[in-house]
């Protein structure tokens, strides 16, 4: 997918109104903004609606407050971005989108636990139109390690992200280990982040998927910037709506 810089700039107000919208907010000021190919909350986003966050691979960013429970006790955060690529003098090529979401209050760390990406197919040496990571879905959401242990075991294991990869023993689950203290997970999930859970599948449409073809009835890239709206669109308001019901 391409797209002019013009239409780009209108791409990044028109979802400037989204976040307004899913955050709540009555003033519309510019949440985000387009930096060369980059979209994303700007680091002069008002400090009544985002704060600074470290994402699962320690990088720093900005997320925008949820209004959940309220305006005045946010809970979550969600954090947006869009890569685009010159392709040309005059047109710019999609790479990749995704938020992430954290879980917080405002005087506490907060932690990383669910995100949602798309991104682009590549042409390999053979012409084939191929995804990263083979054949995982895209887009894709991908549970964080976070989400299944203990706030203190999560920023603990942050450094397994840099160790070496290590095989672990399977743990018989009994009573001693139901009953072993928070700080002694049961398991390692450093694993779950080559996990890609798909968020558009087509193999429930014949012919059946064979395992093999490529590209797969999971992977897919917009079609057009206003699909992409649409997909934005989607995606923040179902993600408050879930997150409401907490």
């Amino acid at each position: 997918m391409e797209a002019t810089l013009a239409k780009l700039r209108k791409h990044t107000h028109r979802i400037n109104v989204l976040l307004l919208g899913v955050c709540g907010a009555s003033d519309p000021a510019p949440l985000i903004q387009l930096d060369g190919g980059t979209i994303a909350l700007a680091t002069s986003c008002p400090s009544s609606l985002c704060r600074e966050v470290t994402t699962d691979l320690g990088l720093r960013e900005t997320a925008l407050r949820l209004p959940i429970p309220d305006t005045i006790r946010p809970r979550f955060w969600i954090a947006i971005q869009e890569q685009w690529t010159w392709e040309g003098k005059r047109r710019l090529r999609f790479v990749e989108c995704g938020l992430r979401l954290y879980l917080g209050q405002k005087d506490e760390a907060a932690t990383q636990f669910l995100r949602l990406e798309w991104t682009a197919p590549m042409i390999d040496r053979d012409g084939i139109l191929t995804y990263q990571g083979d054949r995982a879905g895209h887009p894709h959401w991908h549970v964080d390690r976070s989400a299944l242990v203990g706030h203190e075991d999560y920023l603990r294991s942050l450094d397994i992200l840099t160790a070496p990869t290590r095989l672990v023993e399977a743990e018989e689950f009994n009573e001693s280990t139901a009953d072993a203290p928070p700080s002694q997970p049961l398991f390692d999930f450093s694993w779950l982040q080559k996990i890609h859970l798909p968020a558009q599948a087509e193999w429930m449409h014949p012919p059946s998927w064979d395992g093999h073809t490529k590209p797969e009835p999971h992977q897919s890239e917009p079609k057009d910037i206003e699909g992409l709206e649409h997909w934005w669109a989607g995606a923040l308001k179902y993600c408050a709506l879930e997150l409401s019901k907490l």
